[in-house]
C-alpha cells in the first residue's frame, strides 16, 4: 500500500469542511492534496487546469450551485471521479450516495459520489436500519437536531454573530430546512418527517433525536442496530442514551454514537445519534469515500475507531480541548 499514491484535488479548501478535509488528505499516507488557486472555473489558468486534469479524484467542498458549475468544468477537463460535499447531487440517481455503512462503497464506473449532509448522516444511521426491518412506522417521525455553529458554514449572518450566539440557543430554518428532502429520500419506504434544528453556542458537534412510532420493543430496536453495525467499527450503539452520547466523545473523530430510549408516555420511542458535523458529517466521511473509491482500506487516514463504548457524560476538559483544537482548524 505504501507505493500507492493518489492526487486529490480540493476545491473549496477555505471553508470549514474543506479545511478539515484538506488536513486529513495532507496527513494521508497515500494521498497528495492539490488545491488550485481559483474560486470559479473561469479563474483557472493553464497550470491550474493541468493540475486538476492530473488528479485521480477531485473533491468539491462548496455550496450546491458552485459545485454544479465545477462538476461540468471538471468533466470537460477529463476528470472522471468527483466527490461532491454539497447537496447538489444527493438525490441524483446517477450519483452514488456516500454513506458506506448503509449504501456501500462507490460502484465500478461511478463518476460522482455525493457526500451526505451532517444531519442526514446522523438521522439515517439511526433510522434507516429500523425502517428496512419494518420495526418502526415510516410516519410520523419527529426529528430534533442540535448542532454547533460550524454547521451553518462561514457565511456572515446576524444569528451567527458572537453576541447573538454566545450563551444562547435557538431554532433556525424551521419548516424550510434543505436536508428534509434528502433525509426522506434515503430513508425510503414512504417515510415522512417533521424536522426542527437548533443552533448551540459551540463550534462543532451535533446530536439528533428522532421520535418514532415503534412496532417492536426498544430492546429489539437496539438489537437491530447492533446487528446492522456489527461489522462497522465507526458506529457504536450504546446500552443507554445517558451512557455516553456527549459531544465530547465524538468531536474530532469519525465515530457515530447511537442509542435507543424507552417508550415515552406518548407511545413514541426516541432514537439518538451523536456525531462531529465537520468530521463524520463532512470531511472524514469524504475521506472514507475517497479510500473506498481508490481501492484503499476504508479507515486509512482516519482516527482509530473506539474500542468499547464511552461511559457517562464527556468531561468538560474533553469538550474544551476538542473545541480549542477545532478553533485552530477552522480559523
Amino acid at each position: 500500500m505504501a507505493d500507492q499514491h493518489f492526487k486529490v484535488g480540493i476545491i473549496g479548501a477555505s471553508g470549514y469542511a474543506g479545511q478539515v478535509l484538506h488536513a486529513l488528505v495532507m496527513q494521508h499516507p497515500c494521498m497528495e492534496a492539490v488545491v488550485p488557486d481559483a474560486r470559479t472555473p473561469s479563474d483557472l489558468e493553464v497550470r491550474g487546469r493541468e493540475q486538476l486534469a492530473a488528479c485521480d479524484v477531485v473533491a468539491l467542498a462548496l455550496p450546491g450551485e458552485p459545485a454544479r458549475l465545477w462538476t461540468d468544468a471538471l468533466f470537460g477537463l477529463g476528470v472522471n471521479k468527483i466527490l461532491d460535499l454539497s447537496d447538489a447531487r444527493r438525490r441524483d440517481p446517477d450519483a452514488h450516495y456516500g454513506l458506506p455503512e448503509l449504501f456501500g462503497g462507490p460502484p465500478e464506473g461511478a463518476r460522482v459520489v455525493a457526500n451526505p449532509g451532517c444531519y442526514p448522516t446522523a438521522t439515517l444511521l439511526g433510522l434507516r436500519p429500523l425502517l428496512q426491518r419494518e420495526l418502526i412506522n415510516p410516519t410520523p417521525i419527529a426529528v430534533l437536531g442540535t448542532s454547533g455553529a460550524s454547521g451553518a458554514g462561514k457565511g456572515l449572518a446576524d444569528h451567527l454573530h458572537f453576541c447573538n450566539l454566545a450563551g444562547n440557543s435557538f431554532p433556525y430554518k424551521v419548516g424550510e430546512h434543505r436536508h428534509v428532502p434528502e433525509i426522506e429520500h434515503h430513508l425510503g419506504g414512504g417515510a415522512a418527517i417533521s424536522f426542527v434544528t437548533q443552533l448551540l453556542p459551540i463550534i462543532r458537534g451535533m446530536i439528533v433525536t428522532s421520535f418514532v412510532v415503534p412496532r417492536a420493543s426498544p430492546a429489539q430496536l437496539r438489537d437491530a442496530l447492533v446487528q446492522h453495525y456489527a461489522a462497522h467499527p465507526w458506529v457504536s450503539v450504546l446500552e443507554q442514551p445517558d451512557q455516553g452520547l456527549g459531544l465530547g466523545h465524538v468531536v474530532g473523530t469519525h465515530q457515530a454514537l447511537l442509542a435507543v430510549g424507552p417508550v415515552e408516555r406518548s407511545g413514541l420511542v426516541p432514537v439518538f445519534a451523536s456525531i462531529d458535523n465537520l468530521m463524520r458529517g463532512a470531511a472524514s466521511q469524504a475521506l472514507c469515500n475517497l479510500n473506498l473509491w481508490l481501492g484503499l482500506a476504508p479507515g486509512l487516514g482516519l482516527p482509530a475507531p473506539r474500542v468499547g463504548l464511552p461511559a457517562g457524560v464527556a468531561p468538560a476538559f474533553s469538550t474544551l480541548t476538542s473545541s480549542a483544537s477545532s478553533a485552530s482548524t477552522n480559523g
